[in-house]
């Protein structure tokens, strides 16, 4: 287990570095996410709570990369609106942590991948490699919130929320990254346009 554990760290720190070229309103969700991420995979591999730890992670972090999805490819969200999510968020992980319901731990991860579907939506169909990049992490947090319904027991679930979790944190800071250079490159092109 110590091996995925090792995945994603390695994944939440790509995450990290690659939030480096997103929109710098984005930027602190996509750090924020890294670090709990991050937390998660000391957990796993240190054996340190990881029941507790990987709901409320799970949770937060989920939300925090749909906020930082939002924040890069359409605005920056009402302070008030985020915080709501963040501490709903927090809530629900607290309560599934407490009560060892990790059903109440998957609803919030499946929403905020159901939004950043919908956030990646116009992008695909635009033919932008971000927003294929937005709905290919989404459905990674459908699968590490799929992985997190299983008994704790079972290693080859806690491997596949590990490896699909460290998917996801890499995933939105690529895209995030990426749509910054294609949204670059487009208004170079705009520029050689009207030059001509």
């Amino acid at each position: 287990m110590i091996g995925f554990a090792l995945v994603l760290l390695l994944g939440a720190a790509a995450g990290w570095i690659a939030a480096q070229g997103a929109r710098p309103r984005a930027r602190a969700y996509l750090r924020l996410g890294a670090v709990l991420y991050g937390a998660m995979a000391i957990s796993q591999a240190f054996g340190v709570a990881p029941p507790a730890v990987r709901d409320i992670v799970m949770i937060l972090g989920s939300s925090v990369l749909c906020i930082a999805a939002y924040s890069a490819f359409k605005n920056k969200p009402r302070f008030l609106s985020a915080s709501v999510m963040l501490a709903a968020s927090a809530a629900a992980g607290i309560a599934a942590a407490t009560l060892g319901q990790s059903v109440l731990a998957a609803v919030p991860q499946v929403v905020s991948a159901l939004f950043m579907l919908l956030i990646a939506r116009r992008f695909v169909f635009a033919g932008n490699r971000s927003g294929l990049y937005l709905a290919l992490s989404a459905l990674c947090l459908v699968g590490a919130a799929a992985c997190g319904l299983a008994p704790v027991a079972n290693l080859m679930a806690r491997a596949g929320l590990l490896v699909f979790a460290a998917a996801a944190v890499a995933g939105v800071a690529l895209a995030s990254n990426l749509l910054v250079e294609e949204r670059g490159a487009k208004r170079r092109h705009l520029a050689v346009s009207r030059a001509r």
